[in-house]
């Protein structure tokens, strides 16, 4: 029959086996824990990385846009006016085809030195398909027609133009193409109110 000091002994290694198990649990749990925080830490920052990386896509996206619009609007609005220079014999048609072109080569010239100073990006050098059709069509006309279908063509591209360098101007993330958009966007606001005139 096992004597006292012999129940004593089991008890006692019976406890150390349960620390032992205890400790182990406690390890396991505490090893679990950090690996699932470290996998939550890896998962948040993976998230944080990719919303950066959506937005600045986004930001680039933007701006190539821009880029790319007010390229078109600039030599839509110098090819246009050059073809009114040309075609028109109407005083006040003439005097605004070639204000036209004067302000918007300059604005030309002052756009590219914008873009040199943005890295990445390749401004279109010729109209797009939509812009050369009008382009196009407005050269078939003459006389009155020529002048109405001009002006026409003149507002819609200003109107639009005003909104496209307004919102860069609030908006854009690229400090040289915003300054641009900010100084140039009076010139084509005072072209659209000239421009609207013609139509009262």
């Amino acid at each position: 029959m096992p004597t006292y000091k012999q129940h004593r002994a089991a008890a006692i290694a019976s406890g150390l086996i349960l620390a032992v198990s205890l400790t182990g649990m406690v390890a396991c749990s505490k090893s679990t824990t950090d690996k699932v925080e470290d996998a939550t830490a890896n998962v948040a920052a993976d998230a944080s990385s990719a919303v950066s990386s959506i937005g600045a896509d986004m930001n680039a996206d933007k701006t190539q846009d821009f880029v790319t619009k007010a390229a078109v609007a600039n030599l839509f609005e110098i090819k246009t006016s050059e073809l009114a220079v040309k075609t028109s014999k109407n005083a006040d048609v003439l005097t605004f085809a070639k204000m036209m072109v004067k302000d918007h080569t300059a604005a030309g010239k002052a756009f590219e030195t914008a873009v040199a100073a943005t890295s990445g990006l390749t401004p279109p050098v010729a109209l797009d398909e939509d812009h050369q059709k009008k382009l196009d069509d407005l050269a078939t006309k003459t006389g009155t027609d020529f002048d109405k279908a001009y002006i026409d063509i003149q507002q819609s591209a200003h109107s639009e133009a005003v909104n496209l360098f307004e919102d860069y101007s609030k908006n854009g993330k690229d400090t040289a193409l915003q300054t641009f958009a900010t100084n140039t966007l009076p010139t084509l606001q005072a072209h659209k109110d000239k421009i609207d005139a013609f139509k009262e």
